[in-house]
């Protein structure tokens, strides 16, 4: 899958070889065939931690459409999957076979599928060094083989031609350098959601991630506090579900209270967008790189959906599990993550503050505390702090979920984040 400092370019080189003998009489027929296989496979360790680590696996198909998809690979210690999403596994030994899931398992020429696992270890894991798809070895070129065999009356012709392409592979480009024009809109088929996206995804130069976010007070109607927030997030090649219409016309979601299930239910509307005939966002998501995010009350649906198997990553802006269980959601719930995440808050002056530090005390995944004193409960959202909060949020989006290095050096390098006074951040498990 997809190398987390890399993107792919091609270049084709043609070999063709040719045999011909010919001893006698006519041409009484010919039969011709040809095949075209090959793949790339971009292999990403999102995060490691002592005893795991997330790892993504996106194969490019390089050769002919390819219906029902079979990945195989040997780890080189004793790493054990012990969940996977967008398609099952079987494990023997160090051996590991991915299979696709009913969804997704035509892969057209040029096109990528996703396969994502965290799996536990005894030492820091390294990445496979050999793919097969269906049987054949993934080079990051392609082979075809046309063979036309003449029969004359005494003999055969035979011809054989060879194409390859060879890929070079490139940094990748940090999410927070793009600067895409944004559309939000209505979600298709769904008015409880809000949907902000890049205007052309089509531009954009690999697979969108998809970030469910859900709002403070648990807003499920109206979503305008966030608007600017989510506009700059979904301009740096993300694909923001928002909970609440996008006019704030009544949806009948009650408000007020946390209802998780409606970030849960965003990311399956990101599925079916996925392949809906005449989406603007049809086959150009990355179902293998979700996330949930949000604001205060929203934060805490953020944290619980979370749970879910297609969750990758969380960031909970200026929130936490309250000690009395509030909301029906005691701090043992935080034991329930699987996957990185981000605690952000904004000081003493924060009235989450105590809870968003208890929380991310209790976590046992990977996990980031980032506080800016200046920016109390809503600067992040709507005060002078947008820009720094949700620069903060990019980052670690695009290192959880792309892999990017140069991200994972400003949210965890001391040279990074940790260096802007007046921040301060903390880590662990990574």
């Amino acid at each position: 899958m997809r190398n987390n400092q890399s993107r792919a370019a091609r270049s084709a080189a043609a070999v063709a070889a040719v045999a011909l003998v010919v001893t006698t009489a006519a041409v009484v027929g010919s039969q011709s065939a040809a095949a075209a296989a090959g793949c790339r496979v971009d292999y990403a360790i999102g995060s490691q931690w002592p005893g795991g680590f997330t790892a993504t696996a996106v194969v490019t198909n390089l050769g002919d459409p390819v219906n029902g998809w079979r990945l195989s690979w040997s780890f080189a210690g004793d790493e054990r999957i012990t969940q996977s999403w967008n398609g099952s596994h079987t494990q023997s030994g160090t051996q590991v076979t991915a299979v696709n899931a009913a969804w997704n398992g035509t892969i057209a020429t040029g096109a990528t599928a996703s396969f994502g696992f965290n799996a536990s270890s005894s030492a820091r894991s390294t990445p496979p060094s050999v793919f097969t798809l269906n049987g054949t070895v993934c080079t990051g070129s392609t082979t075809t083989t046309t063979t036309t065999t003449t029969t004359t009356t005494t003999t055969t012709t035979t011809t054989d031609t060879t194409t390859t392409t060879t890929t070079t592979t490139q940094p990748s480009r940090p999410a927070i350098e793009n600067n895409f024009a944004v559309t939000r809109e209505a979600a298709y088929g769904d008015n409880r959601f809000t949907v902000f996206r890049p205007s052309n995804p089509q531009a954009v130069d690999r697979p969108l991630p998809v970030l469910a976010f859900g709002n403070g007070a648990c807003a499920h109607t109206n979503n305008s506090e966030v608007t600017r927030a989510l506009t700059f997030v979904a301009s740096k090649g993300f694909v923001v579900v928002d909970t609440g219409s996008v006019d704030g016309s009544p949806n009948g979601v009650p408000s007020g209270s946390p209802i998780p299930s409606l970030l849960t239910d965003a990311i399956t509307w990101a599925e079916r967008e996925q392949n809906r005939s005449g989406s603007p966002l049809r086959a150009r998501l990355d179902l293998t790189k979700v996330a949930t995010a949000g604001h205060s009350c929203g934060g805490l649906e953020a944290l619980v959906a979370a749970q879910d198997r297609r969750v990758s990553g969380v960031v909970s802006l200026n929130s936490g599990f309250f000690a009395d269980g509030s909301f029906g959601y005691p701090r043992s719930e935080v034991g329930k993550l699987h996957s990185p995440a981000l605690f952000l808050d904004g000081g003493p002056s924060d009235v989450a503050y105590a809870n968003n530090q208890a929380t991310y005390d209790l976590a046992t995944v990977p996990a980031v505390l980032a506080r800016q004193p200046e920016a109390g409960h809503v600067g992040f959202i709507t005060g002078n702090q947008m820009v720094d909060g949700m620069t903060t949020v990019v980052q670690f989006l695009d290192m959880v979920l792309n892999g990017n290095q140069t991200a994972r050096a400003y949210i965890l390098s001391p040279s990074g984040l940790a260096a802007k006074a007046p921040w301060t951040v903390a880590r662990k498990n990574f």
